[in-house]
């Protein structure tokens, strides 16, 4: 699967991990699967590691769809992106998502990603 993750409880920390050809499809199911794990908690920051991602599959409108899903609770999101071309969908993404709950930074190193996330800027 293009799409997985882990629920880190001790850090109160959502990890996805975003690999290969990834579709809408691939995101809508993705989704619904993590929202079906009882485990889950909606109100975490995450991290997103998109570094072996391949953006061949996803469409602006995909990015659009992803950005406008409500959300219950701001949240922090890192995305972690270093290739030019995933750094400037997750950057789509971000700007997209404005004004609708989440705060989102696009950084290309995961330890800057995960720093972020420990501060504790932005929604919590």
């Amino acid at each position: 699967m293009p799409a997985n993750y882990e629920l880190d409880v001790d850090r109160g920390l959502l990890m996805i991990e975003l690999a290969g050809v990834l579709t809408g499809a691939d995101l809508e199911a993705f989704s619904k699967r993590l929202r079906q794990d009882p485990a889950f908690d909606g109100t975490w920051p995450a991290l997103v590691d998109a570094s072996a991602l391949d953006p061949a599959g996803l469409s602006t409108e995909t990015i659009r769809a992803r950005a406008a899903v409500p959300r219950k609770k701001p949240v922090r999101v890192a995305v972690v992106a270093p290739a030019d071309a995933v750094f400037g969908l997750a950057r789509m993404f971000q700007m997209m998502s404005e004004g609708r709950g989440n705060h989102i930074e696009v950084f290309r190193r995961r330890d800057e990603a995960l720093a972020w996330l420990a501060s504790g800027s932005g929604p919590s």
